[in-house]
């Protein structure tokens, strides 16, 4: 009996490690089969990088049938299909995606915020919040799931307003009013969409599209596309006649328009997937005021200087007046706050409506502590994002600040730096000037969510160079769609060079990179 009982035993050992082979067989066939599934999810990925949804969704769709259990791929082929205007086929993919869940956690919290993207453009805000708020259960740094759930809780809040009348109420200064237009910035672009305004121009049968920029020195200016589409001959500028606005509201003649590329355009075209065909400026914006209603949706235009009255009429939750800082170049300026790596500095803030985000200065960077050499070590292994500088396109390093708009109970005052009343005279100009905040009394009075700012000399900062002081030497920050899309109502007057915010109902930080 023990002899056979030690077969037995030999003959179950035997068994076991057949079993433990063909487990061991089994586990790299199925991790074979997820790099398989990965390598062609990767290639799939590249190609929507180039904006070739087709042959992503191919790739895919490969991926899906190595690896059928992974909600990741399902993700992505959601993503391309939406991209593609696919929306059945898109919905369908993420409610599978959801349902499968990814490798990792932050998969799965992808997957939710990809059903609850569907979802908003189905229209269907509150499962779309819920789909988001699943999301952040998984993973609660999601920051495609934040932003969702801060876009739901908007969409939710419009509902509201939109329920409360049967219909729009326009206000009675208006010459146009239509529907804020914004166009989504991708995850992989840094910052927030474009808001767009339609115009007409002479017998062209169809609105088009164009960007309101408050940076923009011209009054206005196009592509070559849009030149060519027009029917015109493409030279170095040319007059626009006949423009209106898309309501019939004449704008009239637009004279000597430059004609050239943008790097605005080129986004809208990569990585929007739209067409933005011209910028219209601040000689433009110094005739029109205008009032972006974000929870409502609807942009007001109305005769420069009426903004005044609209900042102030209706029910406005949270509202704050800003008259402009004295800057040159007709920019519009507000004194702030800047916070980063505990520190806080005041600095003058300029309105960029044309920047999807915002750039402090490197003066900004140095006062908060930050090393002031773009090529420093501590750099190395900062997300970098192009820029164009004063001395052409340069990479600027990213940082995560939190900004507030001040009031104040006194004028920044100018200061002239590092020059006598004497070596002026002898000079005839100075070496630079900035602002001094002592006298100024300010207070914090709008509250923004944390963003991804660049660092670095942004060409829009030489607009402060004044031509009989110098260029301006204090800090500065551009301030981006990323911050003025946080606020629920942005009214602004480029002739009376003041400009009205309501606080953000929600402050949401942004992750840092």
């Amino acid at each position: 009996k023990k002899k056979k009982a030690g077969k037995s035993g030999a003959a179950s050992k035997a068994d076991e490690e057949d079993i433990d082979a063909i487990l061991d067989e089994a586990v790299a066939a199925v991790n074979a089969e997820r790099t398989q599934a990965l390598e062609l999810s990767g290639e799939g990925d590249l190609r929507g990088t180039r904006g070739d949804w087709g042959t992503a969704i191919e790739s895919y769709t490969q991926a899906i049938a190595v690896d059928p259990n992974n909600g990741s791929h399902f993700c992505k082929r959601s993503f391309a299909n939406m991209s593609l205007g696919r929306g059945v086929e898109a919905l369908a993919d993420a409610q599978t995606a959801v349902s499968l869940g990814g490798l990792t956690s932050e998969e799965t919290a992808n997957c939710c915020a990809q059903l609850g993207t569907m979802l908003l453009e189905e229209d269907k805000v509150q499962a779309a919040s819920e789909a988001f708020d699943k999301g952040l259960k998984f993973n609660k740094n999601n920051q495609k799931c934040r932003e969702g759930l801060a876009a739901a809780g908007v969409r939710i809040e419009r509902h509201a307003a939109l329920k409360s009348s049967a219909s729009v109420q326009l206000a009675a200064d208006d010459i146009e009013a239509q529907d804020l237009k914004t166009l989504p910035a991708p995850e992989e672009v840094l910052g927030k969409g474009f808001e767009v305004v339609h115009i007409r121009i002479g017998t062209f049968e169809k609105p088009v599209r164009f960007l309101l920029c408050t940076t923009l020195a011209e009054e206005a200016i196009i592509t070559p596309n849009t030149c060519s589409m027009l029917g015109r001959k493409i030279g170095m500028s040319l007059d626009l006649e006949d423009v209106r606005f898309d309501g019939g509201h004449p704008i009239g003649t637009l004279r000597a328009v430059p004609v050239t590329g943008f790097v605005q355009a080129q986004i809208a075209s990569r990585s929007l997937h739209s067409v933005i065909h011209g910028m219209l400026g601040r000689k433009f914006l110094e005739r029109f005021d205008f009032d972006l209603d974000r929870v409502r949706s609807i942009q007001h235009f109305k005769e420069a200087g009426r903004a005044s009255g609209s900042g102030k009429q209706g029910v406005r939750i949270a509202q704050h007046h800003f008259p402009s800082m004295s800057l040159p170049g007709g920019l519009i300026g507000v004194p702030m706050h800047l916070q980063a790596f505990g520190k806080t500095l005041s600095a003058v803030g300029i309105i960029d409506t044309g920047s999807m985000f915002s750039t402090i200065n490197w003066q900004a960077a140095k006062e908060l502590g930050m090393p002031t050499d773009p090529n420093d070590s501590a750099f190395d292994h900062c997300t970098k994002v192009a820029g164009a500088t004063i001395s052409g396109v340069a990479e600027m390093p990213l940082t995560s600040i939190k900004v507030k708009i001040c009031s104040c109970t006194g004028d920044p005052a100018c200061r002239a730096a590092g020059v006598s009343k004497e070596e002026f005279e002898a000079l005839g100009k100075g070496n630079g000037w900035d602002f001094d905040y002592k006298a100024a009394g300010l207070k914090p009075a709008v509250e923004f969510g944390r963003v991804n700012a660049a660092i670095g000399d942004a060409i829009q900062f030489e607009m402060l160079r004044d031509s009989a002081v110098g260029a301006f030497q204090g800090a500065a920050v551009l301030l981006g769609q990323d911050v003025l899309s946080q606020a629920p109502r942005f009214t602004f007057s480029a002739k009376d060079k003041e400009l009205w915010l309501d606080q953000p109902s929600r402050v949401v930080d942004a992750i840092p990179f």
